[in-house]
Formats: structure tokens, C-alpha cells, sequence
């Protein structure tokens, strides 16, 4: 087992110094001590007990003070019209647990027990392609149901079995640039809701241009609001602060740093596993690679599509509505386009109809006919949202 692809762990260590040493290298372990720690600060009385951060946020949404007593990390909400703004790992919190590693985690997780369920489209397709940003789902939900001392996830995971199992709140952590000696050992990372895509959560895009600016292309999609942290590995694994300064402020030392240091990561990891020029890999209709879709209708026409981060273009197949070697009729088509959906009919007859996964600018949204292909040019309701597919449910 190696740690962050970066050096063996000695294999005579007793569970103790194991967890340490992991520590020590970034890596973030969490208890069942830990957990009970925590969860005894902060459940207690109204008097003595720090802010949760349910707390805090609902604080800002009323013009108030999230708090001022600890170390600062920051809110990024997914709605582009309120502004992020600098949070607080209460200090009671961390003197209580000590170096407990990475404590933000731990902090916000309650922050993500929403009440949301899991959309069961989604859920299936993401299963298939194992596509969670942290990994297999099975084992995901099999992690989290023995966090909770709930019995093994079974062998055919449901969304409602993925749902349970997370409803206390389950974080995934992302890194923008990892701890290394060039960046004095510190790293930041993004928290986030780890089933936000399958709770069909919006799309967050300040936090996807954040990793851009760091080096990520494309960029990945995050979904709901997030945190941003930052830790440090000198001595110990441990939070620092950070602010929405060094966020929104392009001239920070760590930002233009992290796209080269995380390319010398990655080069780094291909070279000790073996993988040569390994990317990330592009989002759905992207890169002018099409998506084909074969239509499961009698009536209905097949189709492809492309995106970009201000449109989306789908080519409709409209030959199966004319005989062969015919021409197809311009005054025959008509499409409807209104905020998520597009119809398309040939002669009267229904051609196409999507529900599509986010909104269009309907004013925006354009068709042309080239031989027998509809093209359909659609402009997204948000500039710079990459959808992780073209329609709602699949």
C-alpha cells in the first residue's frame, strides 16, 4: 500500500505508528474516537457548545457573523449571487481533538444532511460507469453504513440503500494542490457533498473555475455548495487558515503554483504506477467528441450531441420520417424550445422529445437543416455550466 503515490508504508508498524505516519504524509484518518470526541463538543448545552456549521451558514443568510474564534476556511455557495465568505473550525473544537489530522471534514458533515434523496436514474448510471469522484460506489456505501454501525451495504446496492447510508452527511475531499516541499507543506482542498451529483444538486461553478485555475482540464463539476480548506503536513497533518482573499486573489503565491505542481504530482504517480501521459478524463460531449444516441422509439429519431460551456448541439437523424431518396421538407419541422425541454415533430409526427438536465436561454436556442440532419443549437441558461449529461432522468 502506498500513500498518495508517494512512498511505501513500512510494513512492521503496530496500528499506532501506522496511523501516524499516515498521518504525518497527509493522509486523513478519522476514529471512531475522533468521531465520539467530536460529536460530544459539539452536542453540548446551548451555552458551552461552539457553532455547528449549519449554524454558522444560516447566521450569514441573516446578515450575520458566522463566528470569529478558531480557524478560518471558506463557504463557496453554488449560487453565484451570494458572495463566499471566510467560516470558522471553532477553536474549542480543535483544542479539544488536537492533531487530529484534517478536522474539517468531521466539521461540515451535518452540513450535508440535507434530507435530499438520491434520483434513482442517476444513481443506475453512475453505478454502471463507477464514476463518484471518490470511487467504487459499493465500496463507498459500504464505508459509510459501517460508519453509522448499520450492517454491510448488500451485494445489489439500491439508491435508497445509498441514501440511508448516507443521510448523517457524507464529504468527499478534493484536492487543488497537495502538501509537497516546494508549497512549505501546505495543501487546500475542496469539500464536498460526495453524493451531490446523484442528489442532482446544482452545478457549482466557482468551484470548477477555482480548479481550473489550479490546473484541472477540463475542469471537474461540483455540485452544491462547498467548502475550501487548506492543511499543513509540517510536524503533522493540521488546518490552517485561509480566506476569501486567497481565493478570489489570482496573484496568490499558491495559485500560481498549484497548475505546475500538480502536473509534477501527476507525472510523479504515472511514473510509480507505470501509467505513461495520463489524463483526466473529458466531460460528456465535449473535446467535439459526440455522444450517439440510439432512439428507443418506433416514431423516434436517433441522434448526437456536443457541448460546450455556453451551448449544447444536437444533430437529429430525421431519415427514418422520409422514404429513401426523398428530401426532407424545411416546412415540415417544428421545434419547440422552452427552459428544459425541446420537441421536435416531422410532419406532425413527434420526432424528438428531451427533457434536459439544466436550462436553456430560450431566446438564444437555434435549428437548420443540413440534407437529412436537424441541427439543433441550444444556449445554456448559464455560461461556463458543463452538464454531466444531456437529459434530466436518462
Amino acid at each position: 500500500m502506498s500513500a498518495d503515490g508517494d512512498a511505501e508504508v513500512p510494513a512492521d508498524m503496530t496500528p499506532t505508528e501506522r496511523e501516524q505516519w499516515l498521518r504525518d504524509r497527509g493522509i486523513q484518518i478519522e476514529t471512531p474516537k475522533d468521531r465520539r470526541e467530536a460529536e460530544a463538543v459539539l452536542s453540548g448545552s446551548a451555552e458551552d457548545r461552539p457553532l455547528s456549521i449549519v449554524e454558522q451558514v444560516q447566521r450569514l443568510s441573516l446578515g450575520s457573523d458566522g463566528g470569529n474564534d478558531g480557524i478560518k476556511f471558506v463557504y463557496l455557495p453554488h449560487d453565484t449571487s451570494r458572495s463566499m465568505t471566510t467560516l470558522y473550525l471553532p477553536k474549542r473544537l480543535v483544542d479539544a481533538l488536537g492533531p487530529a489530522g484534517d478536522m474539517i471534514p468531521t466539521y461540515i458533515k451535518s452540513f450535508f444532511a440535507d434530507g435530499k434523496s438520491i434520483d434513482d436514474t442517476l444513481f443506475k448510471e453512475q453505478a454502471a460507469k463507477q464514476n463518484l469522484i471518490g470511487g467504487d460506489i459499493a465500496q463507498f456505501a459500504s464505508a459509510a453504513a459501517k460508519e453509522k454501525g448499520m450492517p454491510e451495504a448488500p451485494d445489489k446496492l439500491t439508491s435508497a440503500a445509498l441514501t440511508n447510508a448516507t443521510a448523517g452527511g457524507s464529504v468527499e475531499t478534493f484536492p487543488l494542490v497537495r502538501p509537497s516541499s516546494t508549497n512549505k507543506n501546505e495543501g487546500v482542498y475542496i469539500y464536498l457533498d460526495e453524493v451531490g451529483l446523484l442528489k442532482h444538486l446544482p452545478n457549482n461553478q466557482r468551484a470548477s473555475a477555482l480548479a481550473q485555475q489550479c490546473g484541472y482540464s477540463p475542469a471537474p463539476n461540483f455540485y452544491g455548495d462547498v467548502f475550501v480548506g487548506r492543511v499543513s503536513t509540517f510536524n503533522y497533518l493540521h488546518n490552517i487558515d485561509i480566506e476569501e482573499e486567497d481565493i478570489m486573489d489570482t496573484t496568490k503565491e499558491w495559485l500560481v503554483r498549484a497548475p505546475q505542481e500538480n502536473l509534477a504530482w501527476q507525472q510523479t504517480v504515472n511514473e510509480v504506477t507505470g501509467r505513461k501521459g495520463e489524463t483526466q478524463p473529458g466531460h460528456a460531449g465535449t473535446d467535439g467528441v459526440a455522444v450517439q444516441v440510439e432512439s428507443g422509439e418506433d416514431d423516434g429519431c436517433s441522434y448526437s450531441w456536443t457541448q460546450n460551456e455556453e451551448e449544447i448541439e444536437i444533430v437529429v437523424s430525421l431519415s427514418k420520417k422520409v422514404e429513401e431518396g426523398s428530401k426532407v421538407s424545411k416546412s415540415g419541422i417544428k421545434v419547440a424550445f422552452r427552459p428544459q425541454t425541446i420537441s421536435v415533430s416531422y410532419n406532425g409526427e413527434p420526432a424528438l422529445d428531451l427533457e434536459l438536465y439544466s436550462k436553456l436561454d430560450v431566446d438564444g436556442c437555434t435549428w437548420t437543416l443540413d440534407k437529412k440532419n436537424l441541427i439543433v443549437t441550444g444556449e445554456k441558461a448559464s455560461d461556463g455550466e458543463i452538464w454531466p449529461r444531456l437529459e434530466l432522468s436518462g
